[in-house]
């Protein structure tokens, strides 16, 4: 029997179950629940569609509704991805390495002492390092907003202090988290990672480019594959000498590990193709290293057998063992590629092997080394060097942002009855727009709401009052939060709507 007509038939019997009293709603629940563990394993395995289709049966079944939010972004992740087959990049690999999750950030080449410890005078949350090298006089972090959710914010130095910190745009800002943000060496872009912007699943990277004409950031831009993966990818960087870009991704690894990737940014990875086959994207996701021993310095390996080169070389072994094993873990249904993880397993078990028995008879010296001169991979193509992590944030004195007073979140909401609009330039959050009146419960318990028919006869639904641009953006996310994720920010001049842009040329 085809598939297909396995899946009709699967779900007409499953219906007429459900006429008959046969399946109860809790089975029914216990069913969505399987469905949606079985889809995640195919989405994690780059089978978006298959994926789709059994997050559909799991939405038919989910009786209670408490999958339908997690099930309806799942399935827009897999479209994402399957729309983004079509723009695969094929970067060079200069180098592949684990770390701890912990510490990854400190492996990067950035100055040194520039990452900094939370909670700091900028981040009150806990678990994501700032980066702020020393002499900094403009500042791109990410730190809980208003609503509690992580976004970007934008702080300059000034004469006696910094300026207030305050959000990039709305659409730099999203109800899930916004994380290390990196400029580019030029200045001109903007790399961050996101869980709530429209991308293919956990953290995507992306970009966007600062348009000197508007003062602003361009729309976001998801860097697609193999950047991103329906696993966490965060942390894109490019080197200052323009040799090299590096980003980080908990694809294949443990929960506590990250690989971080080091590509050849010479290597024309902007140009993209499309990629038909799930084996051909898989092995684009992997970015395995190109190993090329023309680019090796093997003195480093050579010598005795007590050498810091054969250490490493071992050490490098293990680690690479661990990777593979990681690897088919996380492969487990696929039995092709598991097969040829497999053998390159073996292989390298027989040189870790190798070099044991060498250790036995030779001896070998070990190099205790201090925490800020662990130098991984040296000798390779790429030698990664930690850098100890800068103080904790002192005397830095910041402007306090605005907080906006003009509106309340209540157990129940009000409708304002009263909605002139003061003179001059302001603006507002749209949150809903309904051809009927809606009631005092659907307002989501924000206080006061302003209600107005427009000309086109459909009610518009607005809340706060605010005298410049940020002030509206540094509560956008506490509207959206409120059961309104598509809320948008208006102007309006005189008591007429303007275009938002034109409203900030004004300010």
């Amino acid at each position: 029997m085809r598939p297909e007509l396995g899946k009709i038939l699967s779900a007409v019997l499953l219906a007429a179950a459900f006429a008959m009293g046969a399946i109860v709603p809790v089975k029914a629940q216990t069913v969505a629940d399987k469905l949606t563990r079985q889809g995640d394993r195919l989405r994690f395995n780059y089978r978006f569609q298959e994926a789709m289709d059994v997050y559909s049966e799991a939405m038919e079944l989910d009786v209670s509704g408490l999958l339908a939010d997690s099930l309806r972004i799942k399935m827009r992740n897999c479209q994402m991805a399957l729309n983004m087959m079509e723009f695969c990049a094929t970067p060079h690999v200069v180098a592949k390495q684990r770390f701890s999750r912990k510490d990854f950030f400190q492996y990067y080449p950035l100055k040194a002492q520039s990452w900094r410890p939370t909670p700091n005078l900028l981040d009150q949350g806990e678990g994501w390092p700032t980066y702020f090298p020393k002499g900094e006089r403009k500042l791109y972090f990410s730190a809980p907003d208003n609503a509690g959710t992580r976004s970007i914010f934008y702080t300059e130095a000034t004469d006696s202090l910094w300026s207030a910190p305050r959000l990039l745009g709305e659409s730099l800002t999203s109800t899930g988290s916004e994380v290390f943000p990196m400029l580019s060496p030029d200045g001109n872009t903007l790399y961050f990672a996101s869980d709530g912007l429209y991308g293919i699943g956990g953290y995507d990277i992306f970009s966007c480019k600062w348009n000197p004409g508007t003062q602003s950031w361009s729309e976001p831009v998801n860097m697609g594959f193999p950047f991103n993966s329906p696993s966490d990818d965060f942390l894109l960087m490019d080197t200052d000498d323009g040799k090299y870009t590096l980003f980080a991704s908990n694809r294949e690894t443990s929960a506590d590990s990250v690989y971080v990737y080091v590509l050849d940014y010479s290597g024309g990875y902007w140009d993209r193709k499309s990629v038909s086959s799930r084996e051909e994207l898989v092995k684009i996701a992997s970015l395995e290293t190109a190993h090329d021993p023309t680019r090796m310095d093997m003195d480093s390996f050579g010598g005795r057998k007590d050498a810091p080169g054969t250490t490493r070389l071992y050490s490098r072994k293990i680690q690479e063992a661990r990777d593979l094993e990681d690897s088919i873990r996380a492969h487990a249904g696929d039995s092709a590629l598991v097969a040829g993880l497999s053998a390159r397993l073996s292989a390298v078990r027989r040189d870790i092997e190798d070099i044991s028995a060498d250790f036995l008879r030779e001896g070998v010296v070990q190099m205790e080394e201090e925490e800020d001169n662990v130098v991984v991979g040296e000798g390779l193509s790429y030698t990664f060097s930690k850098h100890a992590m800068g103080n904790k944030m002192q005397r830095m004195k910041v402007d306090k942002p605005f907080r906006g007073t003009s509106y309340r979140i209540t157990p129940i909401g009000r409708i304002s009855q009263d909605n002139d609009l003061p003179p001059g330039l302001v603006y507002q959050i749209q949150f809903a727009s309904s051809f009927r009146p809606l009631d005092m419960e659907a307002v989501g318990g924000l206080n006061p709401v302003y209600r107005r028919l427009p000309p086109s006869l459909k009610y518009a639904y607005y809340v706060g009052m605010f005298y410049t641009y940020y002030e509206a953006l540094a509560e956008l996310n506490v509207v959206r939060l409120c059961g309104f994720p598509d809320a948008f920010i208006v102007a309006w001049l005189d008591g007429t709507q303007i275009p938002t842009e034109q409203a900030r040329k004004m300010e």
